[in-house]
């Protein structure tokens, strides 16, 4: 008895979860106020909304029927919503306009109810019926049969495109004045023309998008109205607008041995994502700069200056300057140096080394010294000097070696020990005199040691040239 009392409580709750479970939040219900009406009148519903959650909600309705009904609150609410308290119910009247609907018939849309906080959603169907007050034209109703195409559908908003309408007179009525509306949300336009009775022609009417005209899809509502009565039911025609990309060349600028060229990019997408390149060489890049700052990459063994675009409004642009006027200066510098240099140079060249080291108990006890004095100049130099010197433990040997011009006069210097001179009276253009003597070390000297450089003076071009040669070191 008690397990039987036991099972029954539990199917009852099972029972009173599963009703809980499956109640909807919420409830709507649709009374009309005004739902049989003429083409240019408006409908009117009132939306009764019962919370039945515990807590208070907002919920939105969504449009329905556009682009050929209109939806709407007074006043207007986007979007449209109401706000109900918890297990209560609310309202609000919504007006339903017939946009371009012209059969008398009964329609029936089909708007949504949105609880915002779950995102839980209820179709509710709303039914107008339209009742026609339009009284006939010369005795039959207006029955013209239109077709329309748009060329091309994918449209390049820097060029003009046609929208064709083809008119189809069915009845022996004279239309003077025919309103051809064309809408969109990118454009909107009216044109008139004259239609016979029984009468078929074709109408191509041109439109152009404003150059920047982003990429995106659109649609295309034609209507066509004798004075403000629709006797033509709207047709809808999608159209796309295509990205393009254009590339156009700033004129240069030249002055000597320098220009500036530049490219400009235009698209009608503000987020175009790509790039500009321009071919170059690596030597032109040492002569060129470029605004903005570009970035040099190699492609299939070429070289490209290349910049990430970034557009604004819906353009951008480059600039590439080649500079050859540094490479100039260089070389009219470089040019200059070198004159001055052989103007300014010493005309005397003099070189010294060492030959025929002498080695005594593991030291160098003597060696041979060569002094070689050259006129580099194109003229004779007269009266060259030439001085040498030899530390104090070192003293000069008497000996004549073939070919070479002996000193004139070996002098003791308290400071710089002994001092070997020479004196040549002429040195013609190009000529060079071998001066050498032989050193002798009073004691062996161990290791390694340096001899002075050796001087050449001399008077050339109303000035005193004085020129050292190289410093030598002796050692076994």
């Amino acid at each position: 008895m008690r397990k039987t009392a036991y099972f029954l409580a539990i199917v009852v709750m099972l029972i009173f979860m599963a009703n809980f479970t499956y109640a909807s939040s919420f409830d709507v219900k649709v009374i009309p106020v005004k739902d049989k009406i003429v083409v240019d009148e408006t409908a009117e519903f009132d939306f009764l909304i019962t919370n039945n959650l515990q807590t208070d909600e907002e919920f939105t309705i969504k449009k329905a029927g556009y682009p050929f009904w209109d939806m709407y609150t007074m006043p207007l609410q986007n979007p449209i919503s109401l706000k109900v308290g918890a297990l209560s119910s609310g309202s609000i009247k919504l007006f339903v306009d017939p946009l371009y609907i012209t059969s008398v018939d009964t329609y029936t849309l089909d708007a949504f109810i949105v609880l915002e906080r779950t995102g839980e959603e209820q179709k509710v169907p709303i039914t107008i019926g339209i009742k026609s007050t339009d009284p006939l034209i010369g005795g039959y109703i207006p029955t013209v049969l239109t077709t329309t195409e748009i060329l091309p559908d994918k449209i390049d908003p820097r060029k003009e495109f046609k929208i064709r309408v083809t008119l189809n007179n069915q009845n022996p009525i004279n239309y003077p004045n025919l309103t051809i509306r064309i809408e969109s949300e990118l454009f909107k336009d009216e044109a008139y023309y004259p239609l016979d009775p029984k009468e078929e022609k074709a109408i191509e009417i041109t439109e152009k998008l404003d150059d920047v005209t982003p990429p995106r899809k659109d649609k295309l509502i034609i209507a066509i109205f004798q004075d403000k009565r629709m006797i033509v039911s709207p047709m809808v025609k999608e159209f796309t607008v295509e990205e393009y990309i254009e590339y156009e060349e700033i004129p240069k600028e030249k002055s000597f041995l320098k220009h500036r060229s530049g490219t400009k990019i235009i698209s009608n997408n503000p987020l175009y994502d790509g790039h500009i390149k321009i071919e170059t060489t690596p030597f032109k890049k040492l002569f060129v700069t470029t605004y903005p700052k570009a970035d040099m990459v190699k492609e299939n063994g070429k070289y490209y200056l290349v910049w990430e675009t970034e557009l604004k409004q819906n353009e951008m642009s480059v600039y590439v300057t080649e500079n050859y006027r540094p490479i100039v200066v260089i070389s009219l510098a470089a040019i200059v140096a070198l004159a001055l240099y052989f103007v300014f140079r010493s005309p005397i060249v003099i070189r010294k080394s060492v030959a025929n080291i002498g080695l005594s108990e593991g030291g160098v006890s003597g060696a041979k010294i060569i002094i070689r004095v050259k006129n580099r100049s194109p003229k004779q130099i007269l009266g060259i000097e030439v001085l040498d010197h030899l530390p104090h433990l070192a003293h000069v040997e008497k000996d004549v070696s073939i070919g070479s011009m002996q000193p004139h006069a070996v002098l003791q210097h308290p400071k710089k020990g002994l001092v070997i001179k020479w004196a040549i009276e002429s040195l013609e253009a190009g000529d060079e005199r071998v001066l050498s003597y032989r050193m002798r070390s009073r004691l062996p000297i161990l290791g390694e040691f340096n001899l002075p450089a050796a001087t050449a003076r001399c008077k050339a071009n109303n000035r005193i040239i004085i020129r050292n040669s190289n410093r030598v070191t002796v050692g076994n």
